[in-house]
């Protein structure tokens, strides 16, 4: 955990000098419905993170158009009640390009997906991003979702007060730690999933800003080239006038009441 971060989110002061982002210039992948807030500045002395920001390489994916496969094997894992450690999030069990992949038929599967999704689009490079949201999307929708990443690249690299194209010079960074979900089953092996991460932003002169940021993304069990998997879909107008309609969990704090009532549920080993 961040010790910068965590005394700016447990201040109890420091409602008074949050402001709000424009949601775009942190969207991991652009999602149906999020919010974002920053916390504070800080310097880069600050920051003892840790986190890997060392980007992977991932060629672009194609492949035959996914359909939907019997979903009546999706079991249903996810434990209405957080245990007081948080919910461990299953892994893939397999791997393209160092990336995760086929990840269990289970609801926290879906989750563990979109985790992932979270984690890898973190950097400047448009083709790194764009290559990561081909991978996870559901082939009919692939056109979309890179498209989505690339935009998504170009708004980072405006936030952190880099070149729009071309290398990016140091100390400019971009860290995602996903923290706590919701989860929603709109139909069998059909799931609306909801990331709360906290999000770390070091400009080109050196200033690092945290933040909050709540987005989600709708993901279906597909078959492609005949192995199932979870996979970022578009979704219907219908989908997304419902997810709208009832209301997405906000990006807020854990430990604070709105945490808790909006229903965030932890990750396991997350900052907290």
């Amino acid at each position: 955990m961040r010790n910068g971060m965590s005394s700016r989110i447990n201040d109890s002061t420091g409602e008074s000098r949050t402001t709000l982002l424009r949601v775009g210039v942190l969207a991991l992948i652009a999602a149906l419905v999020a919010t974002a807030v920053w916390l504070g500045a800080r310097g880069r002395t600050d920051d003892n993170s840790g986190a890997d920001k060392t980007p992977r390489d991932s060629s672009s994916q194609t492949g035959q158009q996914g359909r939907n496969v019997s979903v009546d094997q999706v079991d249903q894992v996810a434990p209405e009640a957080a245990p007081p450690d948080g919910v461990v999030i299953p892994t893939g069990a397999d791997q393209v390009d160092g990336y995760p992949t086929q990840f269990p038929q289970t609801d926290l599967g879906a989750v563990a997906l979109q985790v992932e999704v979270a984690k890898a689009q973190v950097g400047f490079d448009y083709d790194q991003a764009g290559a990561v949201a081909g991978l996870y999307a559901n082939p009919e929708d692939r056109a979309v979702f890179e498209q989505r990443a690339r935009d998504a690249v170009a708004l980072r690299r405006q936030q952190a007060g880099v070149p729009k194209e071309g290398d990016v010079p140091p100390p400019a960074s971009y860290a995602v730690t996903p923290i706590a979900y919701t989860l929603e089953e709109l139909d069998p092996g059909y799931y609306a999933v909801n990331l709360l991460s906290y999000v770390t932003l070091t400009t080109a002169n050196g200033n690092v800003s945290d933040g909050l940021y709540a987005g989600t993304q709708l993901l279906r069990w597909v078959e492609v080239d005949g192995v199932g998997d979870w996979r970022l879909v578009q979704g219907s107008t219908a989908d997304s006038e419902h997810l709208v309609s009832t209301g997405q969990p906000k990006a807020v704090a854990p430990g604070t009441p709105q945490y808790k009532q909006a229903g965030w549920t932890p990750i396991n080993g997350a900052p907290q």
